[in-house]
């Protein structure tokens, strides 16, 4: 059977549709906080410029804020009719298990805002099922590619679960989105894994694409999100893709985040997917200190954007009745807006001025933080995790700690603790290993393990 062509955009899809559409950006920097990206796996020359920036200025920044002012994402006026019915969710959502496709349909993905350069495969938008924070069941939007050339490894073709970076929260701002308008920031990383010869499936998570709020950083939803979205792309009839090919995730910050989940998840979750690995970088491992190092500095937008995402995903934590009246003026503002608009708006506030009380510390708070903070369940599959010294919106020290507590448990880890510059310069630079290594998993190789 061949697969659709991308040029049809007949549709197969169970009821209702909406959509959120728009979303990222050039390539360099998923921005300063909890942004992940993934680049090619296997063997690439670690001085490969991106599209925006050379290693050489990745290589001379001196924080993050420096970088990121070379991100563009759409807004709003992108979405169309058509994306807003293709991704509303219908109520009650259909019958089914985990992975479900609910609808599906192909697209078109460019690398750049002139559509000049065109994902070299085929590519479909679907929406799926999946399951939220609190066990129930959620509709999650995404995308799915296989290359045109055929695989020419051995075995079955791999497929590569890409856990994104942090986007937004406004609905426009999913990846799903940016792909068809060229604007997706970590499209150059996307098209070098299918240049790999490797499937993709890209969940845009919880609330991107689909409607209702995103739960930003809440690793429950993120990790099914992203298990889920490797079982959808295996029953989309139209790429092919067995039950049995390899599999992998990948991510960085929030997308770190959200694999080094996927991975703990695996084992009850989804035990039936054959993972062999999960390279994870700028781990936000441990919220605490996280947004106290985001607290009172440039991007502060991104402690705004975890406390929103807890309090969609865990209504009882009732944000708004703990904000000033400053606080909720800023938090209204960035509740809709994508990364690179949420920054600025945030620079060098602080919780003092947001909350009324000493909010994240409060016994609510502190509980649904600790469930969702990695290493409390063991992982059965090999991890590759790094993070740079000089991150300045991720500290190193809580990923070392992630770190410790995974090779205490016996997980099989690779640790690299490097010096490639701040969170945007690392995202970059520090990619090259990622990938080799996840390339060395779907080749068989060992692991070596620096526990």
């Amino acid at each position: 059977m061949s697969r659709t062509p991308r040029n049809r955009r007949s549709r197969s899809r169970t009821p209702n549709r909406f959509r959120a559409r728009a979303a990222a950006t050039c390539t360099v920097g998923a921005l300063a906080a909890g942004l992940f990206v993934s680049a090619p796996f296997g063997e690439r020359d670690s001085d490969t410029e991106t599209e925006l920036l050379s290693t050489e200025e990745l290589s001379d920044a001196t924080s993050s804020q420096a970088l990121w002012d070379q991100i563009e994402q759409p807004g709003p006026e992108h979405l169309s009719a058509e994306d807003e019915e293709f991704f509303e969710a219908s109520s009650p959502l259909p019958e089914g298990q985990p992975g479900d496709i609910i609808r599906a349909e192909p697209a078109d993905a460019y690398t750049d805002a002139l559509k000049v350069g065109h994902f070299p495969a085929d590519v479909w938008r679907i929406m799926y099922l999946s399951t939220d924070a609190l066990g129930e069941p959620m509709a999650v939007s995404g995308t799915v590619m296989v290359p045109h050339a055929e695989w020419t490894g051995e075995g079955e073709r791999p497929l590569v679960a890409f856990a994104i970076g942090t986007h937004g929260l406004g609905a426009h701002c999913a990846p799903s989105i940016g792909l068809e308008h060229g604007l997706e920031y970590e499209a150059s990383l996307m098209e070098r894994v299918v240049d790999d010869g490797y499937a993709l499936a890209i969940s845009d998570y919880q609330g991107l694409g689909t409607s209702g709020d995103h739960t930003f950083m809440v690793g429950h939803s993120q990790g099914a999100a992203v298990l889920d979205s490797l079982r959808a792309a295996t029953r989309l009839p139209e790429a092919q893709l067995p039950e049995t090919s390899p599999m992998g995730v990948t991510g960085f910050s929030q997308g770190g985040s959200s694999a080094v989940w996927a991975a703990q998840m695996h084992p009850e979750y989804a035990p039936e997917l054959p993972l062999t690995g999960v390279a994870a970088g700028g781990v936000p491992a441990d919220l605490n200190p996280v947004a106290e190092n985001l607290d009172g500095g440039p991007y502060f937008s991104l402690l705004a954007f975890a406390t929103h995402g807890y309090n969609s995903a865990y209504p009882e934590l009732s944000l708004d009745d703990h904000l000033t009246e400053r606080g909720a003026t800023l938090f209204d503002d960035v509740r809709n807006r994508c990364v690179v608009d949420a920054v600025p708006r945030g620079m060098f506030r602080s919780m003092d001025e947001a909350f009324t009380s000493d909010l994240l510390n409060s016994p609510e708070w502190q509980e649904r933080l600790t469930a969702n903070k990695p290493g409390e369940s063991t992982p059965t599959v090999p991890l590759y995790l790094y993070h740079s010294v000089l991150d300045d919106v991720i500290p190193i020290g809580q990923a070392e700690e992630l770190r410790d507590t995974y090779c205490a448990a016996g997980v099989e880890v690779q640790w690299k603790r490097t010096f490639s510059g701040p969170h945007v310069a690392s995202l970059y630079l520090d990619n090259p290993g990622a990938h080799k290594w996840m390339g060395d998993r779907f080749a068989g190789k060992p692991v070596n393990s620096t526990c």
